[in-house]
């Protein structure tokens, strides 16, 4: 009667453990699936949608950059066709996608901030084509008004506009990244409850089953003591070794029941952090075919081993092929540049020495820093019996184009000086304008290449300066007073308006600085808001360093545009040409 008593207790301690553990795999398997489920929808659905926003704001950075480019270099075409391509192609496409992954990376309740962006980003483009249209030709270019008027859009719409766009769009990501950091956290935080609920729900068996058998001990006989004994042990962290008399079977199924569920949650929190840590190789073996909670860990890790090594092999695949493609790139870009670097050679073979130059002027220097590795301007020198021409050059383009046009301009230059013997300034640039159409058949062909230059006859003995120019000006200082003569509005080559250039005379009686230069020291981007250096700056430096000797000079005008463009990359050739008399 004793036995039968005790064995009712027995049943219902048993009763309540079993719901708890129930209980507690039901709770640990909806927290195991909420994870995986979180993790399937962090890598298939928020980090591509942040990376789609981070190419849409590498977009609006290339919009700002490509018009600006538009507005202020005239003859660079591969821009303008990116600029097209941008408007037309890449940001519809990058719209549409992040459009369309909206809903599936759990940002819907921020569409109304998306489509803001899309409208100001909307707006942007439509100014963009405006200054397009505006500028869509030649002739566009040599309307002082619509240059100005284009340059003021830039600075008083679209470099504000941008500015906003990105700032919004920061925002939006930033707030992206941090509702993806409340979900890492949740993620973790639900990993840390599995394991704190596991070992709670554990000992709180344990705890039970302590507390009936103090309940039932008169009616239990020694075994029941020895259980009382394991219990006290495990509810101290100890691991039971004990082993129970087999008086009773029902006492004994008891304590191996509590062996196994000790040692099964003891094994679910371990094994519950390894997989957490990214340990997929961690061996689960459920306690049987229904034990709900080991199968449910048991399916998590591997479905988390499965989808990591599938991304490892699609990184393995996709790192073999970036270095294959990086060995054909590099390969080619060493034979590139390899013949870039010898075509450099000829380039400086056919410049003027610059010892032979200071020869006849000593008080001057030459600051030349190609944007590439050959370059589209140059400088050339000459002397033909008691004059001096001196003139620094701006071809079309730089680079490789921009150099075969500068050995084009040497190689005339030299025959209408030194072979034809054409000195006066004016009428050198007029030939100049005539063979370099003659030599690129511009009359039956599309080809507008050309040239701006400044060029100056230098006669010594009579103490004067002829300067003609083609675009660029001519910069003297006399008596500590700046003088600017601009250069006439017309390119040499191309299919230009008529008319022929005018020759300037300078007088040099008394000490006169002369500088002259392409356009690529003053339309350098650069300085705290990447804004051009401009040309009033640029004239600020003659002023203040004319009187330093000439050496000095160049090492200010080189530090000074160096720091300037800072990070930036250098945006033209660029030629400065100083001398004294």
């Amino acid at each position: 009667m004793r036995r039968k008593i005790g064995f009712k207790k027995l049943v219902t301690g048993f009763v309540v453990i079993l719901t708890i553990t129930l209980f507690s795999a039901i709770f640990s398997s909806v927290i195991i699936n909420n994870n995986s489920k979180r993790i399937l929808h962090v890598n298939n659905d928020i980090y591509p949608f942040t990376d789609k926003l981070a190419e849409f704001e590498q977009i609006v950075l290339n919009s700002k950059m490509l018009i600006t480019n538009w507005v202020y270099l005239q003859y660079n075409i591969e821009d303008k066709e990116e600029l097209k391509k941008l408007i037309k192609e890449d940001y519809p496409k990058i719209k549409q996608e992040i459009l369309t992954s909206l809903k599936k990376s759990g940002q819907e309740k921020n569409s109304e901030s998306l489509h803001l962006i899309f409208e100001k980003m909307d707006e942007l483009l439509a100014i963009n084509k405006e200054l397009m249209n505006t500028l869509s030709g030649f002739d566009d270019y040599e309307d002082a008004q619509k240059i100005f008027d284009a340059e003021e859009k830039i600075e008083e719409e679209v470099i504000p506009l941008s500015n906003e766009i990105r700032t919004l769009l920061n925002d939006f990501i930033n707030k992206t990244k941090k509702e993806n950091d409340i979900i890492r956290d949740k993620m973790i935080n639900s990993l840390k409850q599995l394991e704190i609920t596991s070992i709670v729900f554990g000992f709180g068996m344990f705890i039970i089953i302590l507390l009936s058998v103090i309940y039932i001990q008169k009616n239990i006989t020694i075994p029941v003591t020895q259980v009382h004994d394991i219990l006290l042990k495990l509810s101290k962290g100890e691991i039971i070794k004990q082993k129970v008399k087999q008086t009773d079977d029902i006492i004994a199924e008891m304590v191996s029941a509590l062996y196994k569920l000790s040692d099964n949650f003891n094994k679910v929190a371990v094994n519950a952090q390894k997989i957490g840590k990214g340990n997929f190789d961690t061996e689960i073996k459920p306690l049987s075919d229904k034990d709900i909670l080991g199968n449910a860990i048991l399916e998590m890790r591997n479905s988390l081993k499965a989808y990591s090594e599938e991304m490892e092999a699609k990184v393995r695949e996709r790192t073999a092929e970036i270095s294959r493609q990086k060995e054909i790139i590099e390969e080619k870009n060493k034979n590139i540049t390899a013949s870039i670097n010898y075509a450099v050679r000829i380039q400086k073979a056919s410049l003027p020495q610059v010892t032979t130059i200071q020869t006849e002027l000593p008080d001057s220097f030459i600051l030349f820093k190609p944007k590439d590795i050959v370059s589209g301007d140059f400088y050339w020198f000459s002397k033909s019996e008691d004059k001096i021409i001196i003139a620094a050059i701006d071809c079309t383009g730089h680079g490789i184009p921009g150099a075969f046009m500068s050995l084009i301009g040497i190689n005339l230059l030299s025959g209408i000086v030194n072979e034809n013997k054409i000195t006066e300034a004016d009428e050198i640039l007029n030939e100049l304008h005539r063979r370099v159409q003659l030599a690129l058949k511009q009359d039956v062909t599309e080809n507008q290449d050309g040239m701006d230059a400044a060029l100056c006859v230098i006669d010594k003995n009579n103490k004067k300066v002829d300067f003609a120019g083609a675009k660029n000006p001519l910069v003297y200082i006399q008596n500590d007073t700046l003088f600017r003569i601009k250069g006439d509005k017309k390119s040499i080559g191309g299919k230009q308006v008529e008319g022929k250039f005018t020759k300037h005379t300078i007088s040099a009686e008394e000490p006169t600085s002369f500088y002259i230069f392409s356009d690529g020291f003053q339309d350098q981007f650069g300085g705290k808001n990447g804004r051009k250096f401009m040309i009033k700056n640029m004239l600020n430096l003659f002023s203040d360093n004319h009187k330093l000797p000439y050496s000095k000079q160049k090492e200010i005008y080189d530090n000074t545009i160096t720091e300037w463009k800072s990070s930036l990359p250098q945006t033209d050739d660029i030629l400065i040409i100083g001398f004294k008399l």
